[in-house]
């Protein structure tokens, strides 16, 4: 027996008719399963919000930015999967109705209840689209797992763990994230 996926153009359909309406969170699609989502507490909202600015206001500082951080938003990979990233780096692209892998630099996933799925499914998903960049910030251990090098095989080239000091993406490395902004309890 296997088990029935969804394609994204069912789950977009699902989504507009209100299937997941009453839902308290949010769902994704992940590799042709709907997977429902945790609603966020106070530790993910202040991460999420305090990257999404640090990064928004480093990137709109670039002289020369041809891009976007985005929070929240879908993020298509292929035709079975429609995660939706705590933030998201995009290169500037011409209007359309979802941004793709293909646009994406940097992929930002604030873990603390999904810090594992976050490592053994969304990691995987990420490099296989191609996505040069994840960050996997974990607020209770105050630490971002940086992954880069992406492999088809689902692997990362490269995988460190930042406990301190700053971090800095692979699209703007004179960008830097200091992690005690981050965690001002750790």
């Amino acid at each position: 027996m296997r088990p029935f996926l969804f394609d994204f153009d069912d789950y977009e359909r699902m989504d507009h008719a209100g299937v997941f309406a009453d839902q308290h969170g949010r769902v994704e699609l992940i590799e042709g399963v709907i997977v429902h989502m945790a609603p966020q507490g106070f530790d993910h909202t202040n991460v999420t919000s305090d990257l999404t600015v640090g990064l928004g206001i480093a990137v709109r500082g670039l002289t020369e930015s041809g891009f976007k951080v985005l929070t929240q938003g879908t993020l298509r990979i292929g035709n079975h999967s429609a995660p939706e990233p705590d933030v998201f780096v995009v290169r500037r692209t011409e209007r359309k109705k979802y941004y793709e892998a293909a646009d994406a630099v940097l992929v930002v996933e604030v873990s603390i209840s999904t810090a594992d799925a976050d490592k053994t499914v969304k990691a995987p998903l990420y490099a296989r689209a191609g996505i040069p960049e994840l960050w996997i910030v974990e607020p209770e251990q105050a630490s971002v797992t940086v992954y880069r090098g992406p492999r088809a095989d689902g692997e990362w080239a490269d995988i460190q763990t930042v406990t301190g000091g700053t971090v800095s993406p692979l699209f703007a490395p004179q960008i830097e994230i200091v992690l005690a902004d981050l965690f001002p309890a750790a």
